[in-house]
């Protein structure tokens, strides 16, 4: 009787200590979109970038190289150092300010002009320090503008 009393001891505590590790840790590519791009009366622009972490653990942000194309034509190359940690299964935003180039500025003017959507693409590099990944990303989508509000697309 006692050999089966410490038997079962043994089992609820080997089934404690596995159901203590918790869900399993897995890292996913991370992936960065446009929230909204701001048309400045200088002529710059502001985007917001939302990057989002798929994975079950925390991502620190080291890097995010990318292309920003309007209507097939490229604005801008972005690369900055986010610097920013990113809990599972969420998003944060940056910010990069730049002068786009001719092309995609005469595109954003006549969709706002217009008040029709504009299509993107952000494509490049994301890396995060913890853990260490380094993962290419491609987004396409567009942009519309926003009632109400001068000079801003989402």
């Amino acid at each position: 009787m006692r050999k089966l009393q410490t038997t079962i001891a043994l089992l609820l505590l080997a089934l404690l200590a596995g159901c203590a590790s918790g869900p399993p840790k897995r890292v996913f590519p991370p992936q960065a979109t446009l929230q909204e791009v701001r048309v400045q009366a200088d002529g710059q622009w502001v985007a917001q970038i939302r990057i989002q972490n798929y994975s079950t653990v925390p991502m620190r942000f080291s890097r995010l190289d990318a292309t920003l194309s309007i209507n097939g034509e490229e604005a801008t190359r972005i690369s900055i150092d986010p610097g920013l940690s990113v809990g599972p299964g969420s998003n944060e935003l940056v910010q990069h300010a730049f002068t786009p180039a001719a092309g995609p500025k005469a595109a954003v003017d006549q969709a706002l002009a217009n008040r029709r959507a504009v299509r993107y693409q952000l494509t490049g590099r994301i890396a995060s320090s913890e853990p260490a990944t380094d993962h290419p990303f491609d987004y396409q989508s567009a942009l519309d503008p926003v009632p109400g509000l001068t000079g801003i697309l989402r």
